[in-house]
C-alpha cells in the first residue's frame, strides 16, 4: 500500500476538503483526487461522499482513519530508526592501534555506551599495516589508526594528535638528559617501520646522531615492562594507563612529535553511525590532550 495514498487521505479527512489537502500537502487538485480514487479501489471502498460538492468521510473511511494514522506514525518512526545514530542497533567492528587502547579508548567505549547503549563494539588491535589490511579485506568497519587514507570509497578525519614523551626506570627519575646520552644506550620503541619508529628515529637524524641499539616491539605493555627493568629508554605516549611505580617520564633535549591519529570508515549507509563514533574519538582525544 502507498503511503502517499494514506497519507493523503488523512489530510483531506483531517481538513475536510480535497483543495485544503492539495495545499497542505503542495500538491494539485487532481493528485489528491487520483490518489483517493487510487486507495479506493485498492480497498474496494469508497472513503468519502462526494455528493453536493461536499468531502464527508464514509463509515468505511471512519473506520480505517485511526490505522492509517498510526501507520504513518510507524512509518516515520522508522526513518528516523534509519537516519538517527542514536537509534543505532548492532555491532561496529573497529581496528586500532595500541596507542589508542592505552590512553583514551576506555573513554571512548563509556561515551558509545552511553549515547548508544545497544551499539555493540567488536575490537582488533593489531599494528596499522595489519587493520589497514582487515579493512581492504572487509573485515572491519572502522579504524583508528597512525596513517591517513583518501580516496572515493573513505571518509579520513583527522583526529588530535597523541603526545608522545620519553621514558626510563624509576632510578632516572630527575634526570636530565641529552639525545646523546639517549643514543649510547638501547632503545625501546614501537614497530619496525611504525609511525613512533620513524620519528624517533628522525629525531636522531636531525642531530647527526645513531641509535646503537634499536628493540621495536610490537606491545606498549612489553615497551613499559621491559623499561621498568631498566632495560633501556622508552618512547610511549604521555599519560597513558601503563604510567605507574617503576616507570618514570624523563627530561630530555630533544622532543618526540606527536603521534598522528585518523579515523577511516567506509562510505556505505551506516556511515551515519560511523561519523557519530568518530565526533566521540575527537572529543576523547582532545580531552586526553587537555589532562596532561
Amino acid at each position: 500500500m502507498n503511503t502517499r495514498f494514506l497519507e493523503t487521505f488523512v489530510a483531506v479527512a483531517n481538513l475536510g476538503s480535497f483543495r485544503a489537502a492539495a495545499e497542505h500537502l503542495n500538491v494539485s487538485q487532481a493528485t489528491v483526487s487520483s490518489r483517493i480514487s487510487a486507495l479506493e479501489t485498492e480497498l474496494r471502498v469508497d472513503l468519502f461522499d462526494r455528493e453536493f460538492h461536499a468531502t464527508r468521510i464514509t463509515v468505511a473511511g471512519a473506520l480505517i482513519l485511526d490505522k492509517a494514522q498510526d501507520m504513518l506514525a510507524m512509518e516515520r518512526n522508522l526513518r528516523m530508526t534509519l537516519t538517527d545514530p542514536a537509534t543505532a542497533v548492532g555491532r561496529v567492528r573497529l581496528g586500532l592501534v595500541s596507542s589508542v587502547v592505552h590512553t583514551w579508548l576506555c573513554d571512548l567505549i563509556e561515551e558509545v555506551a552511553r549515547v548508544y547503549p545497544r551499539l555493540e563494539l567488536e575490537l582488533t588491535v593489531e599494528p596499522t599495516p595489519n587493520i589497514a589490511a582487515a579493512f581492504e579485506r572487509g573485515t572491519l568497519d572502522m579504524l583508528l589508526t597512525t596513517e591517513p587514507r583518501h580516496d572515493e570509497t573513505c571518509v579520513c578525519v583527522d583526529l588530535p594528535e597523541l603526545p608522545m614523551g620519553w621514558f626510563g626506570p624509576e632510578g632516572m627519575r630527575g634526570e636530565k638528559l641529552t639525545l646523546a646520552d639517549v643514543v649510547n644506550g638501547p632503545l625501546i620503541t614501537f614497530t619496525r617501520n611504525s609511525r613512533p619508529h620513524a620519528n624517533v628515529l628522525a629525531l636522531f637524524e636531525e642531530r647527526g646522531l645513531r641509535p646503537s641499539i634499536v628493540h621495536c616491539i610490537t606491545s606498549m605493555a612489553a615497551i613499559a615492562r621491559l623499561t621498568r627493568r631498566g632495560l633501556g629508554v622508552a618512547t610511549l605516549p604521555r599519560a597513558s594507563d601503563l604510567d605507574g611505580p617503576g616507570l618514570a617520564e624523563l627530561d630530555v633535549d630533544g622532543t618526540l612529535p606527536g603521534l598522528p591519529l585518523y579515523c577511516l570508515w567506509r562510505r556505505s549507509t551506516d556511515a551515519g553511525v560511523y561519523k557519530a563514533i568518530s565526533e566521540l574519538a575527537t572529543d576523547c582525544a582532545f580531552q586526553h590532550q587537555a589532562n596532561l
